[in-house]
Formats: C-alpha cells, structure tokens, sequence
C-alpha cells in the first residue's frame, strides 16, 4: 500500500446463482436475484463491483472459478444456490476469498418465499462488514510487522485503534502516537481525528473523572475537526452522536445517529454503540434491534459487545438478560458502574443477596476511580450517576437510580463497601484470563485483551491443559480413550506414502474452510478423517518418513494431539498473538502434555 490516507478497494464479483429446483421457470428469478445483489452492493463505495456482463461470463473450462476470479484481479466472490418451491425458498451462500481459497462466511437461509427481500438484504449487510473486517484484519496484520515509521497513513488509523481496543489509559496514550503520525503524513486525514477523539472520549467518560471538563473539551473539537475534513464518515457521526448525548443536546444527538446509520449500517463495531446510544435516548428497543444485529454481522465478536447490549435490555427492564449480557466478560476495566447495574437488576428481579454482593463491587470501584480513595455519601454517588448516564427522559433515570438505591447503595457506603464477597470474586480478579467455549464459540481474555474464535478440538485440549497447571496429561488421555492398534507389521512404499500426504493436506484444507465458516457438523466429519488418517500415517512411518512398524497407541495419540494442540495455537497468532505467545512457550506436547507457565495464571474456563 502507498503511503497515504486510505486503501485500495476490495473488488468483488457475484456469480449467478445456481438454480436447483429443477424447473426452468424459476431460471429468471436465480438471475434477478443476482442482479438485485450487485445493484444493492453497489451502493458501498468501498466494494468495486465487478459488472453482471462480466460475472456471468467468467466460466471457463480450463480454470475453476477462483483461478477464473484471481485471473481478472477480483478479490471475493459470493456465489450460491436456491431451491424454489410455490411458497418457500432455501438459498445458500458462500462468500470467498480467491487468494487464500478460503470461505469467510456462508449461510443457509430457509423462509417463506415473500421474505425474500429481507433474505437479500441480509446478504448484502454481511457480505459488506465481512469484506471490511478481512481487509482491515489482513493490513493490521501487515502493519504490525512494519518498523513504525514506514506506516502509511490509514495503517496508522488501524494500528491506533487497535491500541484503543485494550480501554487503558497507557494504551489510550500508544494510540494517540499512532494517529499523530498519521497525521503528520496527511494533516486532512479525518479518521486521525475521530482516534484522536475516542481517545480521548475514553478518559472523559470511563477513566480520568478529576480532568472530567478537559478530556471532554478535547473529544468534542477533535471530533468537530473530523467533521469539518469529511461530514460523510459514519465513525465521526456515531462520536458526535455520543458527545452531544453527554451534552444533554438530543436533537443533535439524534441527528448525528441517524446519520450515522445512513452511511454505514454494517459496521458491527460502530452499531453496538450507537445501540447503547438509543437507549440513552428512550429508543431502548431499536438499540436492542442494532445490537442483535452487531452479533449476527460479528459472530465472533469481542466480548464488550455485551457491556453495551446489557444496557439496553436493561432500560427495557429485561432484567435477566440484562445480568447474563453483563457477565459474559470479567467485570474489570469497564464502565464504573456496570456492577451497579448488575446489582439493581438483580435487585429488581428480587435477588437481594446477588444485588448486594454487585453493589459492593460497585462502591470499590466507584471509590478507587472516581473518589480516588475518599469515602463517598449516597448523595454524591447519586448525583454522579445521573451524571455518567444522561437519559433522555426522567422516567428511564429514575429506573436506573432506584435500582441502585433497591440494591442497599446507602447501606453498602456506610459500611464502607470495602469487601467484596467470595461469589463475585471470580470476576474481579485481574490476574484472572478467560479460556471457555459457549455453545460452537471459544472466548478468550488474556492480559487485557480479548477474542473468540470458532471450535477446534485442539482448544478443548489446551483448556484440558489450562485446568491443571504443571500437571502432565497423558495423550491418550487428551484423545479421549486408550484405542486399541492393529499390531501387525504395515509397511508402505512412497507412492502410497505421497498419496497419504496428498490427501491429509487436501483434509487439512477442507478443514480450514469448514472451521472458518463455523460448519460444526462438516468439521467434526473432517477432523475425525483426518485424525483417523495422522494416526494410519503416523504408525506407519518412522523418522525421516521411513515405513515402520508401530506397535504402541501411545505414538498415534501422540502425533495427533500434538498436531491439534499446535495448530490451535497457531491459529490465535492472528485473532490474539500474546495469547498465543504465552501458550507457545508453557505448553509442552508429546506422550506427555502439560500447562506450566513461568507466572502461575488462574484461568476461567466454564
């Protein structure tokens, strides 16, 4: 990339899609389709839309359709199939990468035939946050690897706001440097601005409450820059959006908003805010609707998703799933009073000892951040709440405010809310890191930052490991059964050997795509093909790929366990890489398998 203020465009082709129902009646509707696709998609100036003309033309005998795609520069294409029948249709989709080979989302989508606009419509909002998310994940990859001072422009943007993400006041600081040299590459470059301006949002509304004025002054003008250098990017909208909502301007607030999804109503990261923002603004259930919609674009979404999605169900008095949004993630470095809405939610559903519990986790925090270690009077914490959540209406801050007085607010602060029981521990303790599978989803939290990632059997063996530091695990043990082995001699000639190895690279490919498109059923066929393969290979060969003979189950497990253990790892160098780092240099595979880090760690794992 040039050293400049943004990137190329992506370029995506649509190809027809494939009629299945066998009636050429329904042919001009898998055209229409398509051709409705490539309009819609269109309207977003960071795709380059490959022409119908053109798509529709790039069969070519001698080719498949990705060397096809690969040989007119395209960089994705979406291709799929559709069933009709009278009523209903079942239209599947897949969306590639024609340089990597690999799926980045696919989908099935099975409804009533006049719900066919909508399916369309969902189409195209995760094709655009899917191809934005890959190419700004595939520069910030680039970038990280680059000496500092030959960053361009937009790599700068990105490397800030990955800074941004860790929501500390150092990494606020290392961000800050990121978008000023940015800046001193293109003074007109809007997005330095809009960093600049959450940066400092962050301080104003989480962090430096004594310079309270000062940092919301420089998020304000920062933002105000950005605006004036380019009043059509969403980020700065969605900003000025929460800005003026702190500034009790709600007009303005709401303008910005709504301008702000105009642009872009695909950019998950951005929705989950302004989701929080439509809450403030006695919208709760259209920011409900903006934040179901950030996991659905975002599956494998960072876990502040849902300090953002607990609010706005609990502004609808959602109180239940308000405390399960909340407690998704550690209850560290976040918003202040999160335990406090933890605490009046469970006050209001009548769990009082839980509400309590929360409210004293709410008052220590409330006195190391915002009270810097004075004790603090009810009518002062009070006056800060209403304060830190500018509602709209009186009804939505009496809500609040009450449920934090239900939850013995003024009790807790004449005991000082010093103590903090032994239930709620597990999500206080800093020293304390995440490693736990929801249903086909990994969550991880280490050191401050987090990620998720889909299901690799490898995981579920590192978190084996994770349970019972420096304790070794027999591989066997980590495959689930001792097995049984044929044991007669088994000798194969390097034909049959290069043949094995053909087809576990092939699996091992497959297996990618099925795990990348998060296909549980067609990963778990995969992995135990190919695990069933490693074992056959593995009994079979010696050192230097020499024919064997293999007599103990042991060696089979062996192999396979290590080959999953450490291709997991691997895996987390792009979503998590001092996740990855760490488990590198304390995880010991072989016969024996073991966790045994330099710093003991306490790790959640259910």
């Amino acid at each position: 990339m040039e050293n400049g203020s943004s990137t190329s465009s992506a370029s995506l082709a649509v190809l027809p899609f494939e009629n299945l129902s066998g009636e050429d009646q329904y042919g001009f509707f898998s055209k229409e389709l398509t051709e409705e696709l490539i309009i819609d998609l269109s309207h977003f100036s960071a795709l380059d839309i490959i022409s119908s003309y053109t798509s529709s033309r790039m069969q070519d005998p001698d080719l498949d359709e990705i060397d096809a795609a690969r040989k007119i520069d395209v960089d994705y294409l979406l291709k799929g199939s559709l069933h009709l029948q009278p009523e209903s249709i079942r239209l599947n989709t897949q969306l590639l990468d024609t340089v990597s080979r690999r799926i980045i989302w696919a989908e099935r989508f099975d409804a009533p035939l006049d719900s066919i606009f909508k399916i369309q419509e969902s189409i195209v909002e995760c094709v655009v946050f899917n191809i934005s998310a890959e190419v700004d994940n595939s520069l910030l990859k680039m970038a990280r690897e680059k000496p500092v001072t030959s960053l361009a422009a937009y790599e700068c943007w990105l490397r800030g706001m990955d800074r941004l993400r860790y929501g500390s006041l150092e990494a606020d600081h290392e961000a800050r440097e990121f978008f000023n040299q940015a800046l001193a590459i293109d003074p007109n470059y809007s997005r330095a601005y809009v960093g600049l301006s959450l940066s400092h949002f962050n301080e104003w509304s989480c962090q430096l409450w004594e310079l309270y004025e000062e940092c919301e002054k420089s998020a304000y003008n920062y933002a105000i820059k950005a605006f004036q250098l380019d009043d059509s990017d969403h980020i700065t909208h969605m900003i000025l959006g929460r800005i003026y909502i702190y500034r009790r301007q709600f007009d303005e607030a709401e303008h910005h908003i709504s301008r702000s999804l105009e642009l872009n109503s695909n950019d998950a990261d951005t929705l989950v805010q302004l989701a929080s923002c439509m809450a403030f603004l006695g919208r709760a259930a259209e920011g409900e609707r903006l934040f179901k919609k950030a996991l659905r674009l975002n599956p494998y979404r960072n876990l502040w998703y849902y300090q953002y999605g607990s609010f706005t169900y609990f502004v609808q008095k959602k109180f239940k799933t308000a405390i399960e949004m909340a407690l998704k993630r550690q209850i560290i470095n976040i918003w202040v009073d999160l335990p406090g809405l933890i605490a009046a939610a469970y006050a209001y559903l009548g769990e009082m000892e839980s509400a309590r519990r929360y409210m004293h986790y709410f008052v220590e925090n409330f006195t190391s951040l915002i009270t810097q270690g004075r004790k603090a009077q009810a009518e002062e914490v009070i006056a800060w709440v209403k304060q830190a959540n500018p509602f709209r209406y009186q009804e939505d801050t009496d809500c609040y405010v009450d449920g934090f007085l239900l939850a013995g607010l003024e009790d807790v602060l004449a005991a000082n809310g010093n103590r903090i029981t032994q239930q709620v521990q597990p999500y206080l303790q800093e020293s304390r890191s995440i490693f736990k599978k929801e249903q086909a989803i990994w969550h991880f939290e280490f050191e401050g930052v987090e990620a998720t990632m889909p299901d690799l059997k490898g995981f579920q063996d590192i978190a084996t490991l994770l349970a019972t530091p420096d304790n070794e695990i027999h591989c066997t043990e980590l495959m689930g059964s001792e097995g049984s082995m044929d044991e007669k001699d088994v000798v194969i000639d390097e034909k049959a050997r290069m043949a094995y190895e053909k087809h576990i690279k092939d699996l091992q490919h497959d297996l990618a795509e099925a795990q990348e498109n998060n296909d549980i059923g067609r990963t778990e066929l995969l992995q135990g093909e190919l695990d069933q393969m490693l074992d056959h290979l593995s009994k079979s060969l010696g050192l230097g790929k020499r024919p064997r003979k293999m007599k103990s189950p042991a060696e089979r497990a062996r192999a396979a366990v290590t080959l999953r253990i450490r291709s997991a790892i691997k895996r987390l160098s792009v979503h998590h890489p001092s996740l990855e780092k760490h488990l590198t240099n304390s995880i010991r595979t072989g016969v024996f398998c073991s966790y045994s880090p330099e710093t003991p760690r306490e790790w959640i794992l259910h």
